[in-house]
């Protein structure tokens, strides 16, 4: 639960490398607290949020959760990892879907670190590994590249957003725990 840790809306987690595309320099299996590495994941569809954070649970918890409308301040530099994007970048289609997250951990910061091949991207797009729909990675170095107002943030649990989750879930396979 972001909440817990005193994000928002356009936080970038510093502590890892926890997640597919982290790019934090922690040792694995170890995770610390990065403080000049972060990262946030994101999509431009609810259903592909929903089921890159509730996918491997299969239990959609509202709780604390929301949602956050981002608006781009600037054009972002995304690595494609998509379809042969991911072989021009080097690797395979199936690091977006690899299970061992030290394989993708490593890529992420490969791609981050190298410059002098891959320009300083703000982060990857991918095709996530739970229904195929595009995601997002962007690492901290987009911070500037979004802005997000109060209004353009409600929680997971808001009635306008109900039948929303309700088909998502029932699409993917999710259980939507009640609220």
């Amino acid at each position: 639960d972001p909440l817990a840790h005193g994000a928002h809306a356009l936080s970038f987690r510093g502590f890892g490398p926890i997640s597919r595309f982290d790019h934090h320099r922690a040792p694995y299996p170890t995770k610390s607290e990065d403080p000049d590495r972060g990262i946030v994941y994101g999509a431009s569809k609810l259903s592909s949020c929903l089921v890159e954070i509730f996918g491997d649970s299969k239990v959609v918890e509202t709780g604390t959760w929301e949602v956050a409308a981002l608006t781009t301040t600037r054009p972002l530099k995304l690595l494609d990892l998509r379809g042969p994007g991911a072989m021009r970048a080097g690797t395979v289609s199936a690091i977006s879907k690899e299970s061992s997250r030290r394989f993708s951990q490593e890529w992420s910061r490969f791609f981050y670190d190298t410059t002098f091949a891959y320009t300083a991207v703000d982060g990857l797009v991918f095709y996530n590994a739970h229904n195929d729909e595009e995601a997002f990675a962007f690492y901290e170095r987009a911070s500037d590249a979004f802005k997000c107002t109060a209004v353009d943030v409600r929680p997971l649990r808001h009635d306008s957003l109900r039948a929303a989750v309700r088909d998502i879930a029932s699409t993917n396979g999710l259980f939507v725990q009640p609220y």
